[in-house]
């Protein structure tokens, strides 16, 4: 088989699970469903994944890349003083927001659907991944310390971990706010002025 045709049909089921896994559930949702949205039989399923739990594991990851790329082109060293930071704030939350504001499956399915698997791998990984975030904003906080811009008794490991536990917060309430374009700007100035109110240095 052509590699470009078999990544291309490996995205399409990723794509097809994660909208079966956000409308019906992990536990309702069935491979004959997503199969179903693609019009393919399950033998062309399984060619790609092994069972339910692998294809929703790749679903995860697959929006934990898409968050990722978003900020891959923003430098935690870049910002000199507190406004070159907020700026910067405003650019990640802007780009996070409009990725869960224009794709709302991809809110229920990280923020629901994955905690409610029984599954150790699962589980793990899903803490792996806000680690992993975790230590990303804790760049930028270091960068802030360092160049003097943010308190230096700042607690940085864990206050990156509340600052994403408040932004992923709201981006699930923007998904399901009946005026999502009003809520992303609340969220957005709310979390951004805690954020530099309390960590701004003295």
């Amino acid at each position: 088989m052509d590699l470009s045709l078999a990544e291309r049909r490996r995205s399409e089921i990723i794509e097809a699970a994660l909208e079966v896994f956000s409308e019906k559930g992990y536990h309702a949702a069935k491979i004959e469903d997503i199969a179903a949205r693609l019009n393919i039989g399950h033998g062309t399923f399984y060619r790609y994944f092994k069972n339910k739990l692998d294809i929703f594991n790749h679903v995860v990851e697959d929006i934990i890349s898409r968050a990722t790329e978003l900020v891959s082109d923003i430098d935690p060293r870049e910002p000199d003083t507190l406004e070159e930071y907020r700026r910067q704030l405003e650019t990640i939350g802007d780009r996070l927001f409009e990725l869960f504001k224009r794709h709302p499956q991809i809110s229920r399915v990280l923020f629901y659907e994955a905690f409610g698997i029984d599954d150790e791998y699962m589980q793990r990984r899903i803490r792996e991944i806000f680690d992993l975030f975790g230590k990303f904003t804790a760049m930028y906080l270091e960068n802030g310390v360092r160049k003097g811009y943010l308190r230096r008794d700042l607690h940085i490991k864990e206050t990156a971990l509340a600052v994403n536990a408040a932004l992923f917060e709201a981006c699930r309430r923007v998904v399901s706010s009946p005026d999502p374009d009003r809520a992303v700007k609340v969220w957005k100035k709310v979390i951004i002025t805690l954020m530099l109110e309390g960590m701004k240095a003295g």
